[in-house]
């Protein structure tokens, strides 16, 4: 009978991630999005007096990335944007579209600020979201 395998991490959070442009009428069209250009960053927050380990994964439809693992400094704070995507051995060139997976042992602030524009142009719209935990 194999043995029950113990989860080291024990909250997860799940941030959509949208770093991509929609303009119509050329190969950057995106379904689903009005026109313009959407980019995501996210902040993840040790509250705790210890040092914290965390790990991420990127899933989309198409792929889910291995996990990659980290950690954060008591009350100190690590930044993911879009970029941080190719971090994951993901190459997009149109842009992307998923889920940034984070796992920790200890309850995180996680914060994610989405912003939108028109193409060329400035932000027209922020949206800043907490990311509820998952128990695991």
């Amino acid at each position: 009978m194999e043995k029950e395998i113990k989860r080291k991490y024990k909250f997860q959070y799940a941030v959509k991630i949208i770093c991509t442009s929609h303009i119509p009428g050329t190969s950057q069209t995106s379904d689903g999005l009005l026109p313009g250009v959407y980019e995501t960053a996210v902040n993840i927050h040790n509250p705790h007096d210890k040092d914290i380990k965390i790990r991420k994964k990127i899933a989309n439809p198409l792929e889910i990335t291995k996990y990659k693992s980290s950690e954060i400094k008591p009350d100190g704070v690590e930044r993911f944007v879009c970029r941080n995507i190719q971090d994951f051995g993901i190459t997009f060139i149109h842009g992307f579209e998923g889920f940034l997976v984070v796992e920790s042992n200890f309850s995180l602030d996680v914060t994610a600020v989405y912003t939108a524009g028109s193409t060329g142009g400035s932000v027209s719209s922020i949206a800043v979201e907490q990311i509820k935990e998952r128990k695991l």
